[in-house]
């Protein structure tokens, strides 16, 4: 059988089945997990400086909070359009612009001298850092075999705590020492060694054959849609009151999403591929990844404020309370990724929820100098254990959420983690713009999120019943091999 020249360029780069992967995979695979980490270092960062930009840019966290949630969907409406872009213009030269966007911006952001060039510098940061995701799969997906797949995506899970632990330690000493501008600072070296790296590298990959289109339009509806709702929001946050511009810019927001689901029925290349949604499977995910941004990574960007306004840190310290969390997220899921093709996917999902739903609780308690067994236990040390049980329950559900999205269409890896990605980050958007509105109708911001963890912890409950509309092929595939073994063993006897 002759071998075309793209399978055979794709050869060169896939290890056998009966092997481990090879070395350059894993360098490959270093590469793109560095990008990760880098975006994951910012967002953890600016989360640590809120306080401190508050001060700095003369603003309040209404409009801070932009800087959190124009990142995010910014990031929402790049993924699903670098997804497609991945899979069909080729991985390597996607991935490398982005890295050099996403650098660039960073160096903006640390000299935006107001809130509002520091929110436009993040939408073009988040351009970049939108793609890492998709990208980076589909890169891992070209480069490990069907066995190795699935861990090396799993393993991605394990690379956004690492950030969690580097980004608030760096950044609470940085902010101490030199201000917060310095802490954008931290992107510059690690972007500059990343595209040297990757241009060495990562293989050019194939391109898919055909025309490419891009939804442009639909794209800018989606965004005008959410933009619109969030700055009704913003409105009501700083009025307190209910007005009629906040209800008009919330209507704009609705019809324009009313326009994106119309443009993406019509479009021949949609940004959004309806016809999956429409599929109770893709439809379950998808529900899925939206509650759990919501819900969850919401107010992971508001630990650090809640440990200074509720436990009178300093930033340093407020940096620290995640890093235990992060680290637990890290060994969580490096070991769930390794043991799901035993536990199958809704195992871990739904023993995450329940995690992240009792350190929710736990955590809104707001309890100070307690002491256990007659010994005093430092807020420090109490704030971090609680905020940790979050961080087993995201450790644990992460690595399996990624591969059931992804065994769906497994010949369409990154469009499928764009797609997923867009759906969580639209949820973890909107989850951040209801926190901030819900914050300014609370005198005492400390009370305010204390309330906001209560309701968030039952809320996350309802979740799990979902979970049961997801296809759990992992567990199946599992059961089949043991099964092919048992007649092997059957056989032999």
């Amino acid at each position: 059988m002759v071998e075309t020249a793209a399978q055979a360029d794709m050869t060169r780069h896939r290890p056998r089945t009966s092997r481990g992967p090879g070395l350059r995979s894993i360098f490959i695979f270093i590469v793109v997990a560095l990008a990760l980490l880098m975006s994951s270092i910012d967002s953890t960062i600016v989360a640590v400086g809120l306080p401190a930009m508050v001060e700095g840019l003369k603003t309040n966290l209404v409009w801070l909070g932009w800087v959190l949630t124009a990142y995010q969907l910014s990031q929402t409406v790049v993924m699903p359009m670098a997804g497609k872009l991945s899979d069909e213009l080729g991985r390597k030269w996607l991935f490398l612009g982005c890295v050099f966007l996403f650098t660039l911006s960073s160096l903006l952001c640390a000299l935006a001298p107001n809130v509002y060039l520091l929110i436009l510098f993040r939408v073009f940061q988040a351009m970049g850092g939108g793609a890492f995701l998709p990208s980076a799969s589909g890169i891992v997906s070209d480069v490990f075999d069907d066995r190795w797949r699935p861990t090396a995506i799993g393993l991605f899970t394990s690379v956004f705590p690492l950030g969690g632990i580097i980004g608030p330690n760096v950044g609470g000493w940085m902010i101490d020492h030199f201000g917060w501008r310095s802490i954008f600072f931290v992107n510059v070296p690690i972007g500059v060694v990343l595209l040297l790296a990757g241009l060495v590298l990562i293989p050019r990959g194939v391109r898919a054959p055909g025309q490419h289109r891009i939804d442009f339009l639909g794209a800018g509806l989606f965004a005008l849609g959410i933009v619109g709702i969030m700055y009704g929001m913003t409105v009501w946050g700083n009025q307190v009151v209910f007005s009629w511009q906040v209800a008009l810019w919330i209507a704009l927001g609705i019809l324009a999403l009313v326009a994106f689901v119309y443009q993406e029925s019509r479009a021949p290349d949609p940004m959004v591929e309806l016809r999956l949604l429409r599929e109770r499977a893709f439809a379950a995910v998808n529900i899925y990844n939206f509650l759990y941004g919501a819900l969850v990574f919401g107010f992971f960007s508001f630990i650090p404020l809640y440990a200074i306004d509720v436990y009178h840190m300093s930033e340093t310290t407020a940096g620290f309370i995640l890093t235990p969390r992060a680290i637990i997220m890290v060994l969580c899921s490096t070991i769930s990724s390794f043991v799901l093709i035993r536990t199958g996917y809704r195992v871990p999902m739904i023993a995450g929820i329940l995690f992240v739903s009792l350190g929710l609780f736990l955590t809104s308690q707001g309890w100070q100098h307690v002491t256990l067994f007659g010994h005093p236990v430092s807020d420090v040390v109490l704030l971090s254990a609680l905020v940790g049980i979050t961080g087993i329950g995201v450790g644990i559900s992460g690595p399996a959420s990624n591969n059931a999205a992804v065994e769906l269409m497994p010949e369409a890896v990154a469009r499928i983690i764009g797609l997923r990605g867009m759906f969580r980050s639209t949820g973890g958007v909107l989850g951040t713009a209801t926190i901030v509105l819900l914050l300014a109708h609370f005198q005492n911001q400390g009370h305010g999120l204390e309330v906001i963890l209560r309701g968030l912890s039952a809320l996350i409950l309802l979740v799990i019943p979902i979970i049961f509309l997801i296809p759990d092929t992992a567990r199946a595939r599992w059961l089949k091999r043991q099964q092919q073994l048992a007649r092997v063993r059957g056989a032999g006897d």
